[in-house]
């Protein structure tokens, strides 16, 4: 009798427990599918992050912190995107994964944001709703829309590491936004949440502020609630506080002066009916298909005195819906700072639509309804991830160009590859010769609407040419973490241009020869030097550190990160 007690005590935690291993054990099973691959299927903005990463992970095997510059990446041109494009949160993934191969280790840093998806969304709605009920939305969260995107299609690592904060921001944001008295773990909570998206994806940021400020302002007309206001702008301090390494470093650079991003003015959107009808299982900048299965499953089993609890959570799901939209006058907004730099309107708001139809479904039918609908659809999550990572290696493997170091035919902007370790840095991957991030000077080509240097440019830093008055001249490159080295031969005197760009806010050392000399920039960007004579052989060593302040800044956020988790531990 009392063994038939215990087991039926343990069934639900047992039955929880099983589920998650048997999605662990299929994402390990995925992941060394890949490995043996021995490369990645790369498209789009996959390139830019896989370089982001290798810049990192360089870095660290040299037992330096990442650049503000990437002198290994991006053709080394010392373009400062790693400094501009928020990465502390990559730190981590990068650090624990730096002994595989560097394909290897970008396939497991995708399989490790995927299963920290998992591991804190379930722990997150766990705290609300019966575990099994947890663990299954957690996997159908993680098994579609934004999150299977990243981990078996295009990779965008900044979005991936928000979205493994999915739940608790929504849950944390809601309470702070309903609270009544002040509150120093919700203050603390919100600020280490909002800390984490800042330092992965800025725009990300910006959204979520923008659905927050909404809510913020509707309640606060309703309820009279000011005390929301008080936590909130401690929390914002608290955040500023954590994120000051970036925005100095953000701060510092910008002060060069920077091109803008491209498409920067306009925000696009699409209409209400064009979100629903682009659809798909793993879909980021629409509405998923499990999203609107949830949402109609939830409207037809409709329980009236469940709606109270039920239309805060609607409301949200609809303002994110019309945001994704034309309804909202993007045209207007596009003329305002930061908001002008969206690109697309839907990429910034779509990526949150998967989470608020799991929680009408777990809010609206009982425990054991609820059980035997998530199950159906978490079964059905199974089944189309792995068709969609199948479809994806097999459909797009047919004739796909493979890149390595060997590789000798240029590779188009928009073309999908196959993506090998050494390929990850190759000089045939123009989708990675961007003007983002790069000082204002440098020339576009006309009609890009800022998406392309113009083609003097473009053909200078493709094949490593540098210029002078007489003639181009080829030059070889090795690089570090901190410095990059040019060789040529047969340098007349007079000017040389380098193809790397010089940002006049940044100290650089610059040695020709093993002298140090003084640069200047010229009107494209480039870093150019004087030569008082001619040079048979010539070695250029341009060397660029942060500076001291930032690493302090580190300290000091580092040690407040620790105190903030601190005093959430003391009060748990």
């Amino acid at each position: 009798m009392g063994v038939s007690i215990l087991n039926s005590k343990n069934k639900p935690a047992l039955q929880t427990i099983a589920i998650g291993l048997f999605f662990l054990v299929a994402l390990i099973t995925w992941t060394l599918w890949q490995f043996h691959f021995n490369y990645m299927i790369a498209l789009y903005d996959s390139f830019f992050h896989t370089q982001r990463i290798y810049e990192i992970r360089l870095a660290f095997q040299q037992h330096t912190l990442p650049n503000w510059v990437n002198f290994n990446t991006f053709f080394n041109t010392g373009q400062a995107v790693n400094g501009m494009y928020p990465d502390i949160t990559l730190w981590p993934f990068v650090f624990i994964t730096n002994f595989l191969t560097p394909i290897h280790q970008i396939i497991a840093i995708k399989s490790l944001i995927a299963l920290a998806t998992f591991v804190v969304s379930f722990l997150s709605l766990n705290k609300r709703f019966d575990s099994r009920n947890a663990i299954l939305a957690a996997t159908i969260f993680t098994l579609s829309g934004s999150v299977l995107k990243d981990l078996t299609n295009e990779m965008q690592t900044g979005t991936a590491i928000v979205m493994i904060f999915a739940f608790p921001l929504l849950f944390t944001l809601k309470d702070i936004i309903e609270s009544k008295n002040f509150d120093l773990v919700l203050i603390i909570k919100t600020s280490l949440l909002m800390a984490i998206v800042i330092n992965s994806h800025l725009l990300s940021a910006v959204a979520i502020t923008m659905i927050a400020g909404i809510f913020l302002i509707v309640t606060t007309v309703i309820k009279r609630n000011y005390w929301a206001w008080i936590n909130l702008t401690l929390a914002a301090l608290l955040t500023i506080a954590l994120c000051l390494p970036m925005i100095y470093r953000i701060i510092k650079i910008s002060k060069t002066g920077l091109l803008s991003p491209f498409g920067k003015g306009t925000v696009l959107s699409d209409s209400l009916f064009t979100l629903f009808k682009t659809t798909s299982w793993s879909a980021k900048s629409t509405i998923s298909e499990v999203a609107i299965i949830l949402i109609v499953i939830t409207l037809i089993g409709l329980k009236k005195d469940k709606l109270p609890k039920l239309l805060p959570w609607l409301a949200v799901e609809l303002v994110l819906i019309i945001f994704c939209t034309n309804i909202i006058p993007w045209k207007l907004l596009a003329k305002l700072p930061i908001i002008d730099s969206f690109q697309v309107a839907n990429w910034r708001f779509a990526l949150f639509l998967g989470m608020i139809p799991l929680i009408l479904v777990l809010i609206n039918f009982s425990q054991k309804t609820t059980r035997i609908i998530f199950l159906i659809i978490a079964t059905l999550s199974f089944i189309l991830a792995f068709r969609n990572t199948y479809n994806f290696q097999y459909y797009h493997t047919q004739n796909l160009p493979v890149v390595s170091r060997y590789s000798t035919e240029t590779i188009s902007q928009n073309a999908t590859v196959k993506l090998t370790s050494s390929g990850i840095n190759s000089d045939k991957l123009t989708r990675t010769l961007i003007p983002d991030y790069a000082p204002n000077s440098a020339p576009l080509e006309k009609g890009s609407n800022g998406g392309s240097l113009d083609s003097q440019t473009s053909y200078l830093i493709l094949n490593h040419l540098a210029t002078t008055k007489k003639r181009d001249i080829k030059l070889t490159h090795t690089s570090t973490a901190h410095s990059l080295t040019l060789r040529a031969t047969n340098v007349p005197k007079g000017k040389i241009t380098l193809p790397v760009f010089g940002y006049r806010t940044l100290n650089y050392h610059i040695t020709v020869n093993g002298q140090k000399t003084k640069a200047t920039i010229n009107p494209s960007g480039f870093i150019t030097i004087n030569q008082k004579k001619q040079l048979k052989h010539a070695i250029y060593r341009i060397e660029q550190q942060p500076p001291t302040s930032y690493k302090a800044l580190l300290w000091m956020s580092t040690v407040l990160l620790i105190g903030l988790i601190g005093i959430l531990i003391i009060n748990f």
